[in-house]
């Protein structure tokens, strides 16, 4: 499983992609907060994180084509991090 880190606002989120068995799974600070299996060439997770007072939503799109594996990471709707 191939393993890329983020940082944004506060959180680090973990993104584990396998291109052979199709698992994805993210985690947001340690905790695990999606987990699909997907060979799909474009997979959308969502989850909630709270900042504040405020609740914030997370979108990671894992993108796959062959053998290439790439994402792009929304906060509320904005992209603060991607992997072209």
């Amino acid at each position: 499983m191939r393993t890329f880190e983020v940082t944004t606002h506060g959180h680090r989120l973990e993104l584990g992609l396998s291109f052979w068995t199709g698992k994805e799974r993210i985690t947001c600070d340690g905790r695990v907060v999606s987990e699909k299996r997907s060979f799909q060439h474009m997979t959308a997770h969502f989850f909630t994180v709270r900042e504040g007072n405020a609740d914030v939503v997370y979108e990671v799109n894992v993108i796959g084509n062959g053998l290439y594996l790439g994402y792009i990471v929304r906060r509320d709707g904005i992209i603060v991090a991607c992997k072209p």
